[in-house]
């Protein structure tokens, strides 16, 4: 053994512990806070973007595109009652008129007037009565052209009229063809005929009297002109 040769160098020593800097060691931890709390920081953000996006995204596809119109109101589903707006009242639901018996099977035998007179035949339904007062009659018979032709039925005062088929016909259904169906003025005799007469509402009124339905069955006029009616009418109540 060389007990001249250098004695190899021995590694350092570890540093002890309790020599390190109190401040470095406080600093050190302190950025280590603040690095774990950016870190939180930029987590929860990355999140809360990526929610508000997911919630803008389904709102988008949710939302109906508005083009500057004004949106349509939706519509009442099937049988349900839509109230109408304060400017569109209600269509006002005309009354229906009841009927009871006037009179019945009143015979009215009617002749035209001798040639060249001036004399009218004019009959009154709610009476009923043939000759009656011109102010008061609903019709009055007289032949198409003086003396001769087909005799006719002409309607006067607001009378209204239809000429149905059937003799047994209902006062509703008398104003149901009358609508639906007035006749022509006057009404020519040329047969038989069955025919539905509304008495005028004014006249009604003034004389304060019930407005009627009567039914009219004409028979076919005679050679000379003569005709008998079968008259039915009813009150008219609304």
């Amino acid at each position: 053994m060389d007990l001249l040769a250098e004695p190899p160098e021995e590694p350092p020593a570890p540093a002890d512990p309790s020599n390190r800097d109190p401040i470095a060691i406080a600093l050190a931890g302190v950025a280590a806070l603040f690095a774990t709390v950016a870190l939180g920081v930029a987590v929860l953000t990355w999140l809360s973007v990526a929610d508000l996006q997911t919630i803008v995204a389904a709102s988008d596809t949710n939302t109906p595109v508005q083009t500057g119109a004004s949106t349509a109101p939706e519509e009442a589903p099937t049988g349900q009652a839509v109230a109408p707006l304060p400017e569109e009242p209600l269509d006002q639901v005309p009354a229906v008129p009841t009927y009871s018996q006037a009179y019945g099977a009143q015979t009215l035998r009617l002749s035209l007037p001798p040639c060249q007179s001036t004399m009218t035949r004019y009959l009154d339904l709610d009476e009923p009565r043939v000759d009656a007062d011109a102010s008061r009659a609903d019709l009055y018979y007289k032949a198409r052209t003086g003396c001769w032709g087909t005799p006719q039925l002409y309607l006067i005062n607001g009378i209204t009229a239809s000429v149905v088929n059937r003799p047994t016909v209902r006062p509703a259904q008398c104003a149901t063809s009358i609508k639906n169906a007035p006749a022509d003025n006057p009404i020519s005799l040329d047969g038989t005929k069955v025919i539905c007469v509304q008495t005028s509402a004014d006249k009604a009124i003034g004389e304060n009297i019930s407005q009627k339905m009567v039914v009219l069955v004409v028979s076919a006029p005679t050679a000379t002109g003569q005709t008998t009616i079968r008259a039915s009418a009813w009150n008219m109540t609304t």
